[in-house]
């Protein structure tokens, strides 16, 4: 029975956390460049230079030095009501707490940027606040988004700020398929740190609604079990042992699963 239990809750994740969909960011990994320093694809590029030392996955990333410095892209043929997953690795290396952020919006077919409050919180901060250093370890932040009413692009910028220095990789923005959306269902459900090294695991979605989550080792044994409302909640996870982990949370009868790993 624990045997079912495992291969059941192990098959949830991969279904849950695969990457189905539409990859609709041009050189999101970073490993194409027209010289030093322009990264191939990129609209906007200041304070970036190609880095091969420093890498999160393939032979190069991006280092971005601060100074309210930009790194964009704009994203065309958006559809309104579509699920859009966003995923960033990046590493801070000078670091006050203040260094870097994801400061990204959707446009309408006039190319003017709209407000959406559904999704404002995971695209502009998070949460108007900057990445959580986590060490200077390499980091993921991930969120999902339904695009508005008007959006028509999405433009997609990452931020470097003071004398901070930022390492970017492995950045993808995905139009998700159906089968994606019935996995992940919580609408701007996003999670991170991830890995935490902190002991502090933040969680957020669109909705304020009450939340259940539980925290199962491979085992499937359960270590953890918490629920709360509101659209963001810093969890205490000190208590729990080093290594990878599965997180379930529900809401509203949406299920969202997600590998965690605890440093």
């Amino acid at each position: 029975m624990k045997k079912n239990y495992i291969l059941t809750l192990l098959i949830t994740l991969c279904i849950t956390v695969a990457s189905f969909g539409q990859e609709m960011l041009l050189n999101g990994g970073l490993e194409n460049w027209d010289s030093d320093t322009a990264p191939t694809d990129w609209t906007k590029v200041e304070n970036t230079t190609m880095e091969t030392s420093e890498i999160h996955g393939g032979s190069f990333s991006a280092k971005h030095t601060g100074g309210t410095k930009d790194l964009g892209q704009t994203i065309d043929g958006i559809t309104p009501g579509d699920s859009y997953t966003i995923t960033i690795w990046y590493k801070v290396v000078e670091s006050d707490g203040t260094d870097a952020r994801i400061w990204s919006y959707w446009k309408n077919s006039d190319n003017s940027s709209v407000t959406d409050s559904a999704t404002d919180n995971q695209l502009r901060g998070p949460d108007g606040g900057y990445f959580d250093n986590n060490g200077g370890a390499w980091t993921k932040y991930e969120a999902t988004v339904t695009a508005p009413t008007e959006a028509a692009k999405f433009y997609f910028e990452l931020r470097t700020y003071k004398n901070a220095i930022t390492y970017w990789d492995d950045i993808s923005f995905v139009k998700n398929s159906s089968a994606s959306l019935k996995n992940n269902a919580i609408i701007g459900f996003a999670t991170y740190p991830n890995p935490v090294s902190d002991g502090i695991l933040n969680i957020s979605s669109a909705s304020g609604s009450v939340k259940n989550l539980t925290i199962f080792n491979l085992l499937g044994k359960q270590v953890l079990s918490s629920s709360f409302s509101g659209v963001n909640k810093n969890i205490d996870v000190s208590s729990i042992n080093t290594g990878m982990y599965i997180l379930k949370v529900t809401e509203e009868g949406k299920i969202a699963t997600k590998k965690l790993i605890i440093r």
